[in-house]
Parts: C-alpha cells; sequence; structure tokens
C-alpha cells in the first residue's frame, strides 16, 4: 500500500511537471528541485541501462503523469490562446515579470550584488533577442509549420538545456525563438 501511494505521489509530481514543462516561464527542472527529485531523476536516467529495472519503476509513473501533464495542460492552453490570446500573452507575462522582484530580493538575501550580475543580465537578453533575429533569418517563410531543419533542431537544442537547467523555462526559450 505505501509503494502505490508513492507511486501515485510520483505520478501526480510527474503531472505537475508536465504542466510546468510547457508553461511559459515554469522551469520542470525548478519544480523537481521544489519537490526533492531532481538528484534522483538526473541519476536515474543516467543511470538507467546500469540497474534497469529499479530506475524504470521509478521514473515511470513520473514520466507518465508526465505526459498527461503536457496534455491536458497543453490543450487548456490551446483554447485559451485561440479564444483569449492578447489576455492569455499577458497574463504569461505578467507571472514572469512578476516573479523578478523576487527573485532579485532572494538573490540579495543570499549574496551582496555585483556588477557582473546585471552583466550577465544584458548578455541572456542580447541572446534572447539573437534568437529571436536568427528565427527569422532561418525559416523557410512565415508560415508556422514550414520551419527550416537547422532551426528546429537548433531550438530543440535550446529546448534541451531548459528542461536540464533548473531555472530555465523551455516553453520561454521556444517562444522568444517563434517570435511572436
Amino acid at each position: 500500500m505505501v509503494i502505490f501511494l508513492k507511486k501515485l505521489k510520483d505520478f501526480f509530481i510527474g503531472i505537475l511537471l508536465g504542466a510546468g514543462a510547457i508553461l511559459p516561464g515554469i522551469s520542470s527542472g525548478v519544480l523537481c528541485v521544489i519537490f526533492g527529485i531532481y538528484d534522483k531523476i538526473v541519476n536515474s536516467i543516467f543511470g538507467l541501462l546500469k540497474n534497469f529495472k529499479q530506475n524504470f519503476l521509478y521514473l515511470f509513473p513520473i514520466a507518465l503523469g508526465g505526459v498527461i501533464g503536457i496534455f491536458s495542460v497543453g490543450n487548456i492552453l490551446k483554447i485559451l490562446f485561440s479564444t483569449y490570446p492578447v489576455q492569455t500573452s499577458f497574463c504569461f507575462i505578467g507571472l514572469i515579470l512578476g516573479s523578478v522582484p523576487i527573485l532579485v530580493k532572494k538573490v540579495n538575501s543570499e549574496h551582496i550584488f555585483k556588477l557582473k550580475y546585471l552583466l550577465f543580465a544584458i548578455i541572456a537578453f542580447i541572446i534572447g533577442y539573437l534568437l529571436v533575429i536568427l528565427e527569422n533569418k532561418l525559416t523557410l517563410n512565415n508560415s508556422i509549420t514550414n520551419f527550416s531543419f537547422s532551426y528546429l533542431v537548433f531550438s530543440g537544442f535550446l529546448m534541451s538545456i531548459g528542461i536540464v537547467v533548473p531555472g530555465v523555462s523551455n516553453t520561454l526559450i521556444l517562444m522568444c525563438m517563434r517570435s511572436l
């Protein structure tokens, strides 16, 4: 019974991770850290072939929940973006920008502000801006469904960074590259 409840808990965490994977501004990596499973997931993925049964049994409920979270939240977002595109976009922009003061306060409480931190923020902004420009150069035309192969590979690479690195939202990366 205890094992079943543990697997059920992992399944629901997976649903939240799946939702976090497609919600702009939310990082699945950060959610893993919050739930205290980041190290275990990374170790289970890298050690999958070493101890397949144990790692698979740990990852399966999380992965299944993640798939369900992606599809269920994805359908809700599809409805919201098609019915209320401006309001939904501004809601996510507000959620992202609203979290900046909290992050700044947390960083300032743990570390003394240094000028190099501002430099890193400016560099990140420039990279994001260059990605938007790059999107226009690499796509075959302005159609949503007609992206060049190199653009899709580059997008996948950047998205994989957002999946693994806590604090980086892969959806936000793709939204920047989409250049609404």
